[in-house]
């Protein structure tokens, strides 16, 4: 599409050019049918348009888009006394757009289905951002070519193709999820292939063991302690078929006897203790094991447990002469944890079969539960759905038959096991975590757990989350590469099914994230510097378009202030933009939504140092050139022992003096062995507390709810446990937020 955009003016009839021009005045929106605007755009209300046309601000329509060789209407909305907002421009784009001749308004209505959104979207929020100049209400133009935010206009045709039809998700059947009150969709497109791994050759192999990796932690001098080794170890050649045993002998210089443990074992193989201060890895390789692996052992410290030697042995897996020889052994399935769920939820398991010989066996249900069901998925073809309603209390084994795909007579029995509990069983007194914090004039929260309607249980995950929470962040999903993971390929499912859960328990969602250093695909890491500015301009608009409805607040940049120092962070967007990265990103942003709330996001704000005092630095700089921010998220990944508390009242107070907001973005608090229940729990109280007592802290969440799910799992973080009952930490943010 070749875009001309030009502000005709507000003349009614004919312009001078003789182009069409139709002029919207208040009086005719009836006539003019804009119920179906409103349908299409559900946050432009009738009072919007009426209030645009009472200041004399009419909608121009008029013949400037050239769209293959033709003349289609395009909409300039202009006015002088304020900016029309950017949903007020796109519903008028679509509404234009409708129509072949802009005055068959009577005849012609809108498409108001959901994908004829989503494929006009892009191009419309494109459209928009290129047309932006012109008069902005205080009759200051922008130069050509930029926009009235300083942002040069994308490229036409863009550096990566937009999403299209092919990128929109499907409806799922019931049989693969727990989503009891919205609908779920799934990917449509096949899976992408596995990202290569980087393959070891005989070369690597020719060249000898791999130097052992020592890790020293502060405060070692390794001068008077030694780091411990394995002695006499060598790489080790084996034919497929054959069994092959390594012997690892760890030694201290001082003496001691080291401890040890394996990294990873490969399938089938396993790491026996020998009951004499050594073990041994014992495998048998087969058929999809040819070729040159790896197998790394670590040798701990008698004294100093952190003071670890890694030693990696090389492993050439050669194909026998015979391959009749490789014996067939018997599939399985990969480990499936056992969980708690609640009788009358419905429960999805994804069982995924595995055979060493490398073929796909089948998975037959032995005991089946009254309307349990197994089904292929849809997407993946080694895996199976298991999906069953639990009618009572007490723990539920289901036998699954795993049969070989060679020799249909070869299988194995493999259990799943289910606790499940009584609804009652998850009762909590007290009020909700959500009506409390209403009461206080703050949002409370938590971030979602990807796909948690695809997980055993999913729905007591949703139920809690739903009576809990009125503000939900993706920990995933709408980060670069879950979306965008190769070039004109958009992964939307579990971003437009979170939205859906939020819409079904009226919750707000924050967009977590749109620029960060981390989780990029590596498409995009190889990129030409000089282009980055556009790729990232290019997400942020595809990403900020579609949820532009669902979407309330945006963190829009994530960690930009380096680890040590206070600095900027390196990353590939600071490296190729400098400190400007951000400034482009929140004007993005602010271009796309006026009305968000744009955050910068931060980890380890919460002490006094120079990560806070480079954060301030940059918000001043950031300020004083006037970038669109309109809060600072604090994340808080914290410990149990963590007491500066004065510290962070003085940090949220720095924030709230540059006229910023504060949130608590990704609260938890961590339990060591020095550390208990009780103490996380004071952590937790005290936090909230001082976020109420800062008038601009508005918003706080925590990074999950239960310890299930955390990324710091091992450390028991959050207010529920594993199994979804309630800790003191979760009566603290009762007292907390109950004033």
């Amino acid at each position: 599409m070749t875009v001309a955009c030009q502000c005709w003016g507000l003349i009614q009839g004919q312009a001078s050019t003789g182009q069409k021009i139709l002029v919207l005045q208040h009086d005719q929106t009836e006539s003019m049918k804009l119920e179906p605007v409103k349908a299409l755009i559900p946050h432009i209300a009738h009072t919007q348009i009426s209030a645009v046309h009472d200041r004399g601000e009419p909608v121009c329509v008029a013949n400037s888009i050239a769209k293959r060789g033709s003349v289609i209407p395009a909409v300039v909305l202009s006015g002088p006394s304020a900016k029309i907002p950017v949903r007020t421009r796109i519903a008028a784009l679509y509404w234009a757009l409708a129509f072949q001749d802009p005055f068959d308004v009577q005849t012609r209505l809108l498409p108001t289905d959901a994908l004829s959104r989503r494929l006009l979207a892009p191009s419309l929020a494109a459209l928009l951002v290129a047309c932006s100049g012109g008069d902005n209400g205080d009759g200051a133009g922008s130069n050509p070519g930029e926009t009235t935010t300083g942002l040069s206009a994308l490229p036409n045709p863009p550096l990566t193709a937009a999403p299209s039809a092919d990128d929109e998700p499907v409806t799922d059947t019931d049989a693969f999820h727990t989503a009891s009150n919205f609908a779920v969709v799934r990917e449509a497109a096949e899976p992408l292939p596995e990202a290569p791994v980087i393959a070891l050759t005989e070369a690597d192999f020719a060249l000898g063991l791999p130097e052992a990796v020592v890790t020293v932690p502060a405060g070692v001098d390794s001068t008077a302690n030694a780091a411990p080794f394995f002695e006499d170890l060598d790489n080790q050649r084996v034919v497929a078929g054959e069994t092959l045993e390594i012997r690892f002998v760890p030694r201290d210089p001082e003496g001691e006897l080291p401890g040890m443990f394996p990294q990873e074992i490969p399938q089938g193989g396993s790491f026996i203790d020998n009951f004499d201060g050594t073990r041994s890895l014992i495998w048998q390789p087969l058929q999809a094991d040819i070729g040159i692996t790896s197998f790394t052992a670590v040798a701990i410290d008698p004294a100093e447990s952190a003071y670890r030697t890694s030693q990696t042995v090389l492993i050439a897996v050669d194909a026998p002469t015979d391959p009749a020889t490789i014996p067939n052994v018997a599939p399985g399935i990969k480990e499936v944890l056992a969980f708690t769920v609640r009788a009358g939820d419905p429960v999805v398991i994804e069982i995924e079969g595995v055979d060493r010989n490398g073929t796909l066996p089948t998975l037959e249900l032995v005991n089946a539960p009254a309307g349990a069901s197994l089904l292929p998925h849809p997407r993946f073809e080694e895996i199976h759905v298991l999906r069953v309603v639990p009618a009572a209390a007490g723990e539920l084994t289901i036998d699954v038959l795993v049969r070989d795909a060679v020799d249909p007579s070869l299988t194995a029995i493999e259990s799943i096991r289910l606790i499940v509990e009584t609804p009652a069983n998850f009762v909590r007194s007290g009020a909700r975590l959500r009506d409390l914090a209403a009461g206080q004039g703050v949002s409370f929260g938590f971030a979602a757990a990807p796909s948690f309607y695809r997980r055993a249980d999913g729905a007591i995950y949703a139920a809690i989350a739903a009576e809990e929470f009125d503000i939900v962040s993706p920990e995933a999903s709408l980060k670069m590469a879950p979306i965008n993971p190769s070039p004109g390929r958009y992964e939307f499912a579990d971003a437009d099914n979170l939205m859906a859960f939020a819409r079904a328990n009226a919750m707000q969602v924050r967009g977590h994230t749109l620029v960060w250093h981390r989780v990029l695909p590596d498409w995009v890491l190889e990129t030409a510097a000089d282009e980055r500015e556009v790729h990232m301009r290019e997400f942020i608009t595809r990403v900020m378009t579609r949820y532009a409805d669902d979407v309330d607040l945006w963190d829009v940049v994530n960690e930009p202030i380096a680890d040590e120092g206070g600095g900027l962070r390196s990353s590939i967007w600071s490296d190729s933009m400098g400190e400007r990265y951000i400034d482009i990103a929140f004007a993005q942003a602010r271009a796309l939504d006026p009305d968000a709330i744009l955050v910068l996001n931060e980890f380890d704000i919460g002490f006094a140092g120079p990560k806070i005092d480079g954060l301030l630095a940059l918000l001043d700089r950031l300020l004083q050139r006037e970038v669109p921010v309109d809060a600072v998220g604090f994340q808080m990944h914290l410990f149990a022992s963590y007491d500066d508390f004065d510290a962070l009242a003085d940090n949220f107070a720095a924030v709230a003096a540059r006229g910023l907001d504060v949130h608590i973005t990704e609260l938890d608090v961590s339990l060591t062995d020095a550390t208990d229940e009780q103490q996380q729990a004071d952590v937790y109280q005290r936090v909230v507390e001082i976020c109420l007592e800062q008038p601009r802290c508005t918003v706080i969440q925590t990074w999950g709810f239960t310890d299930r799910y955390s990324f710091r799992s091992i450390f028991d973080p959050l207010p529920f446990d594993a199994d979804y009952s309630a800790k003191p930490a979760y009566s603290a943010l009762q007292n907390a937020l109950g004033g």
